[in-house]
């Protein structure tokens, strides 16, 4: 057979969405699919009578006579609508069309996924990692007050939008699995089989591995992934392809610390490590904890930049100053001593003549009025008091 008689042969078929195009409950026109998933899709649609655009999730139709899947999208809704955080996405209302049709109307988000981020301009750098993990810790800790784990948190699930100027404004997405606990104001009853492993394998905690009970605890472990990841570029047990070998991974091993793949603080180390203790029990109690642990570390490490930083003219404050001699900063709570390993490795300045090099671990003098003249300022001082001085005489003559 000819090439090109084979090449007429063959025909590409589409699978034409049926909402596309369509009006969803009278109220919704759908202007285009999102995504897709095995359970529904995502639209952008357009409210008729506002003009506001919308993100819809709609459970795909022909799924509505699951009961089970049918109830876990009705509490997913319920669970949405509830909650206020800013950094979780905003969900409207939870509906259902004539014909049956289940879907939620959330906000529409116009930013990229920490995936999406990450695959563009690769690894983060360690404090912008932290600022966007304190705000999932805003996010997860509504939840987690109101009894909800998310239970699948992962980079797709996790958005950056455009914000006030902040290009990292956090938003926290689906809470299809989330986990409703028992002393929630929600219904609590159990939509997944005993022992059922739920989650995204590659960051799940070892408890949800081996289909345990998952807690606040869990969501806790999948963030310390996510951070070790995103600033380190890969999981803290990357080695491990399999279910079974990830799983004998988090259970005998300890993963390095991110220290050893990438510059970081110690204490980075040390709250990474306690996020992924193999004990629910060890970790972070509340996400609150967490956050304040990493407000912690940003603000010493912004204090600690300061110190490095302000930098001093040993000149300007004469031949016999000392770094013990110079006062702090009004306000500050800087120390006035040097370490001796900072002393070891300050550039050397002579003292007899004017040098650019500044001091990057000292501190500038700044008490008030207070100036100290530079030894040639002090003879064109003197120069000008004799002349003074003579005038003064001149006219008494």
């Amino acid at each position: 057979m000819p090439r090109d008689q084979d090449a007429n042969d063959r025909t590409m078929v589409e699978r034409i969405d049926p909402l596309l195009g369509s009006v969803l409950d009278r109220r919704y026109m759908i202007d285009f699919r999102l995504a897709a998933g095995g359970f529904g899709a995502i639209y952008r649609a357009t409210h008729i009578k506002s003009g506001h655009e919308v993100a819809l999730k709609v459970l795909h139709p022909q799924l509505t006579g699951d009961a089970g899947v049918v109830a876990r999208f009705r509490r997913e809704g319920a669970t949405m609508t509830s909650l206020r955080s800013p950094h979780t996405i905003t969900a409207y209302e939870l509906g259902e069309a004539d014909d049956g049709t289940l879907y939620i109307v959330m906000e529409l988000l116009r930013g990229e996924s920490l995936f999406e981020r990450f695959r563009s301009q690769g690894r983060f750098e360690w404090k912008r990692m932290v600022k966007i993990a304190r705000a999932i810790c805003d996010s997860l800790g509504e939840a987690h007050a109101r009894g909800i784990v998310h239970r699948d948190l992962k980079p797709t699930n996790i958005h950056l939008e455009p914000a006030a100027g902040d290009p990292d404004f956090v938003k926290v997405l689906d809470f299809g699995i989330a986990k409703i606990l028992h002393d929630s104001d929600f219904d609590s009853s159990d939509l997944t089989n005993a022992g059922q492993m739920i989650g995204t394998l590659d960051y799940m905690s070892p408890e949800q591995m081996v289909g345990g009970a998952c807690t606040g605890q869990s969501d806790i472990y999948t963030l310390g992934i996510l951070i070790y990841e995103l600033i380190a570029g890969v999981r803290p047990f990357a080695e491990a392809q399999t279910a079974a070998a990830a799983l004998a991974a988090i259970l005998k091993t300890t993963p390095p610390p991110l220290s050893k793949r990438t510059p970081v603080p110690e204490e980075l180390d040390r709250i990474l490590a306690r996020c992924l203790e193999r004990d629910p029990l060890k970790r972070y109690k509340t996400v609150g904890d967490l956050e304040y642990d990493l407000r912690l570390l940003l603000s010493t490490q912004e204090l600690d930049d300061v110190t490095r930083t302000v930098a001093f003219d040993p000149m300007e404050v004469g031949a016999a100053a000392t770094l013990d001699s110079i006062p702090p900063m009004q306000g500050s709570k800087l120390p006035t001593t040097v370490s001796a390993a900072s002393q070891a490795v300050r550039p050397k300045v002579s003292m007899g003549a004017r040098s650019d090099m500044t001091d990057p671990y000292s501190l500038q003098p700044t008490t008030p009025n207070a100036v100290v003249p530079r030894a040639e300022d002090s003879r064109q001082s003197s120069t000008r008091t004799n002349r003074v001085a003579i005038a003064a005489s001149d006219r008494d003559r």
